[in-house]
Order: structure tokens, then C-alpha cells, then sequence
């Protein structure tokens, strides 16, 4: 079920922007599962509100505490100038 859970966090964030990068973080306390969505910076609020918003109605439904971080990625130019 939680598999399941995570799997509709990643496919709301990918309906928005299909280049999503996602990283899956091992639970730091009591958190069932951390999820990392790196993302264009101009995508950033709507992926950010969308699985914010998913994350708190699979609380609400399922009781599961699913961590959520939302990125913007760093262009490819500043990536290759550090």
C-alpha cells in the first residue's frame, strides 16, 4: 500500500512536468517514506502545491507520513561551471 502511495506522489509530479527527477530517501524518524522530485524552475510551485497537496490527503486517508521535497534543478550550464 505505501509502494502504491508513493507510486501516485511520483505520477502526479510526472502529469506536471514528465521530466521529473525522483529520489527516494531512506525515513530519517518516524516518517514511512522521504521523497525528493527535482524538478525545472518554472515548474516548481505547481509541482511543489500538487504533491504537497497529495502527500497531506494520503496522511489523511491512509495515515502514512510521506515526506515531500520539491528542487528546482540547476541548469546544465551552472552544473558544469562548479
Amino acid at each position: 500500500m505505501l509502494n502504491r502511495r508513493i507510486n501516485e506522489l511520483i505520477e502526479v509530479a510526472k502529469h506536471i512536468e514528465p521530466e521529473t527527477e525522483i529520489i527516494i530517501h531512506e525515513p530519517f524518524e518516524d516518517e514511512d517514506a522521504v521523497v525528493e522530485f527535482l524538478v525545472p524552475p518554472e515548474k516548481f510551485d505547481d509541482v511543489y502545491e500538487s504533491v504537497t497537496h497529495k502527500s497531506t490527503q494520503i496522511w489523511w486517508e491512509d495515515g502514512f507520513d510521506i515526506v515531500v521535497w520539491v528542487h528546482e534543478k540547476k541548469p546544465v550550464e551552472v552544473k558544469e561551471a562548479e
